[in-house]
């Protein structure tokens, strides 16, 4: 049988969410209605999650040395990644000495990274995908463009809640 302790106790079960906008902040109420003590991380004051977690830091999650040292200090029986920019190396890192990362730290890599996502679904598992295509510069993005066809979808390798997008309707 699963125990939870008392948040805010030498005894309360942590969980270090590494992203704190407004779907952090549904986890962050969730996890404390079970009587999980949370910690929201994010590169901003006061986001969403924030404003609901036991307590809060403000780090770049970029950054794999504060990133690891937050959570070394925290010490979290769970580590909630719910951000894209992310270091997911450390991630990796800290899965291989013991720390739980939920999802795995592999999945969110892949979940992180279009690209590998994609790859995954379409090459590795074999599932029905739209056509795709990646390209490093702008000649092989017209390339890839004109293989595809309009309109287009185009979207970064890395982005967050669909920054970044756009529908290519002409040349």
């Amino acid at each position: 049988m699963t125990s939870i302790g008392t948040p805010l106790s030498e005894i309360a079960t942590r969980a270090l969410l590494c992203g704190s906008g407004e779907l952090g902040k549904e986890v962050v109420i969730e996890l404390q209605r079970l009587g999980v003590e949370v910690i929201a991380v994010d590169r901003y004051a006061n986001a969403p999650a924030m404003q609901v977690a036991h307590r809060s830091h403000v780090i770049s999650m970029l950054d794999g040395a504060a990133l690891r040292e937050i959570i070394e200090r925290e010490n979290p029986d769970y580590i909630i990644p719910e951000i894209e920019a992310l270091n997911t190396d450390t991630l990796l890192q800290l899965e291989k000495e013991g720390y739980n990362v939920v999802p795995t730290a592999r999945a969110a890599r892949l979940t992180m990274n279009r690209e590998g996502i994609r790859r995954l679904a379409a090459e590795e598992l074999g599932l029905t995908t739209s056509r795709y295509a990646f390209a490093d510069t702008e000649a092989e993005y017209r390339e890839v463009v004109q293989a595809i066809g309009l309109p287009c979808v185009v979207k970064p390798i890395m982005s967050s809640s669909g920054k970044g997008q756009s529908v290519v309707r002409t040349e």
